[in-house]
This record gives structure tokens, C-alpha cells and sequence, in this order.
């Protein structure tokens, strides 16, 4: 059993103090902490200063808009997004993909917000850190070499958020609180090409909640992982049939997730395929992850029917 480290906590009631202590040195927001805390027992972050979100209650609300449009909480438990009336009637894809996060125990504690900001993961940087010492360390961490790719020049680290592919087709918008005010990225433009750095919005901002726009076209999330439960993604993949084709966005592939699209299905896997380059990030061979984007492209465009 590993021990976190010491650290001051604090809760603030609004979200307004929540931004201000964010900007003391060594702040951290935590939510759920289902992410964060075995990330710090394994000395991979060590904040001075834990801002909790629990009582910002503004920020675990569901509001309906016209025509299914919704505004959705980032403090909301991925439970509560999995269950939602309105997520299921609407946003089908997204109640699926909040499901298929590790347990149930899990999805009761995790939530929107901290899953749009999950950090990148990497087979060489989630270790307790007398493993990553015995390789000299990480990039990411505390190294100077990315071991999955030692002749590179950054950090490829995955990002493996569940939600993330479908909330990129559905045209979703990311909400933050800032100490210059409010910042608005779509997520399809929150994540960057490197592991170190993979977040586009301000740093110390808060993610309050996500617009959902008026729902098109269905979407189909397909997620592949060793086992079916408990294991982060090796391939995320999420599938839209549109007036022009097909769009696919596919994640746990790198640090930013890859939006392809094409005219019909076969065309689809085939642009995936080229597109998506695995690395070395996870236990199973990455040769065998980007065969599987082909398989998992093709059975989501026949999930679309």
C-alpha cells in the first residue's frame, strides 16, 4: 500500500475562490480524485494544495436547452451522466461511454470534469517511482528521455478520456473559469500534440461544464481494453454517419485523440488506419492496437446501420 504524501486541502464554496487558490504555487484541482490520488501515491504529482470542487454545487447540474441541447455539470459523477433522462434520451453515446469506465464504484466517484482533464498515461509513467528511477526516470516526470520513443523530441503519453471521442462529434464546448474570466474551447481543440503539456485551456483554470449542442446524428463509442472492467482504453473509438460520409475520432492512440473522415465505411477504415500510429505506451504490442483500428472503426459503422 502506497501513502500520499502530505498536502494542504481546501474546499472552497464558491467558484470564484476555487480559481484564486488554484493560483498559489503547487495548486491542483481534485474532484473525484480517482486519477489524482494513486497518481500522487505514486509520487508522479505532488501538490502542496488539494482545491476540492465537492461543494460547488453550480457545477452538478443538468440543464435542458431547445431541442435537446444540454448544459452539462463538470462536477457531475460519470454515474449521474450515465443515468441522466436527458443524457439517455439525447446523448445516448455519451451515457455509453460514461458507463464503460472502469467500475461502478469508480463512476460513482469520478466525474465530467475530471475525465475531459484526465492526465495522459503511459506504461513507463504510471509506476511508484523507485520503478521509474530504476529506468532513470520519465520525460513526463522527473527523466529526460521518453522511453517509448527515445529519439523523439516530446512525450506520447495517451490521452485515454472515455468521454472525449463523442463529445468531439457531438460539437461539444468545454467551459472554464479563469482569473482573466471565462474561456470557451471546443473539445475537439482542448487537447495538444504533447503528454507534458496536453491541455490547450489556461492553466489554474476550472472546467465548470460542457455545452452540448442539439443533438444530429447518432454516434457509436466502442472502447477496447484488456479486460471489461476495471482497465483504461487501449483503443477509444467513436463513429458519426453524416449527409457527406463518416467521421471516427479515435483516442488512447497518443496524447491528442485523431479525427478522420470519408465518404462511406470502407474509406473510414482505411483513413483511420493510416492515420493512427500507435506507440509503445501501453503492455500489448502496439502493432496489434492499430490492426485492431480497422476492426473497431468497421464494427462501429455497423452498429450505425
Amino acid at each position: 500500500m502506497l501513502p500520499l504524501p502530505r498536502t494542504s486541502y481546501e474546499a472552497p464554496d464558491t467558484v470564484e475562490e476555487a480559481v484564486r487558490l488554484s493560483a498559489e504555487p503547487g495548486a491542483r484541482y481534485i474532484s473525484g480524485g480517482t486519477d489524482l490520488l494513486p497518481s500522487m501515491k505514486q509520487r508522479v504529482h505532488l501538490p502542496a494544495l488539494l482545491v476540492s470542487t465537492r461543494r460547488l454545487s453550480a457545477m452538478r447540474r443538468v440543464v435542458a436547452g431547445e431541442s435537446g441541447a444540454l448544459v452539462v455539470g463538470a462536477g457531475l459523477t460519470l454515474r449521474h451522466i450515465a443515468t441522466h433522462p436527458d443524457v439517455l434520451l439525447h446523448h445516448p453515446a455519451l451515457a455509453a461511454a460514461a458507463r464503460s469506465v472502469a467500475t461502478p464504484t469508480i463512476q460513482a466517484m469520478a466525474t465530467l470534469g475530471g475525465n475531459l482533464m484526465l492526465d495522459t498515461r503511459c506504461v513507463y509513467y504510471n509506476q511508484p517511482s523507485g520503478w521509474r528511477a530504476a529506468l532513470g526516470g520519465c520525460l513526463k516526470c522527473e527523466g529526460t528521455i521518453c522511453h517509448v520513443a527515445p529519439k523523439g523530441k516530446g512525450c506520447y503519453a495517451a490521452q485515454s478520456a472515455d468521454t472525449v471521442p463523442v463529445l468531439s462529434l457531438l460539437g461539444a464546448v468545454a467551459v472554464f473559469e479563469a482569473l482573466s474570466g471565462t474561456v470557451r474551447v471546443p473539445v475537439a481543440e482542448l487537447y495538444d500534440g504533447d503528454g507534458r503539456d496536453w491541455i490547450t485551456a489556461p492553466r489554474g483554470s476550472l472546467l465548470t461544464h460542457v455545452e452540448l449542442p442539439a443533438p444530429q446524428n447518432p454516434i457509436a463509442y466502442r472502447k477496447l481494453r484488456q479486460r471489461g472492467a476495471i482497465d483504461y482504453g487501449l483503443l477509444l473509438t467513436a463513429v458519426q454517419r453524416n449527409e457527406g460520409g463518416f467521421r471516427a475520432v479515435i483516442s488512447a492512440v497518443g496524447p491528442a485523440p485523431i479525427s478522420v473522415s470519408a465518404p462511406d465505411g470502407a474509406s473510414l477504415e482505411e483513413a483511420a488506419y493510416a492515420a493512427v500510429q500507435p506507440l509503445a505506451t501501453h503492455l500489448p504490442a502496439a502493432t496489434w492496437r492499430k490492426k485492431l483500428v480497422r476492426v473497431e472503426v468497421r464494427r462501429a459503422v455497423m452498429e450505425l446501420g
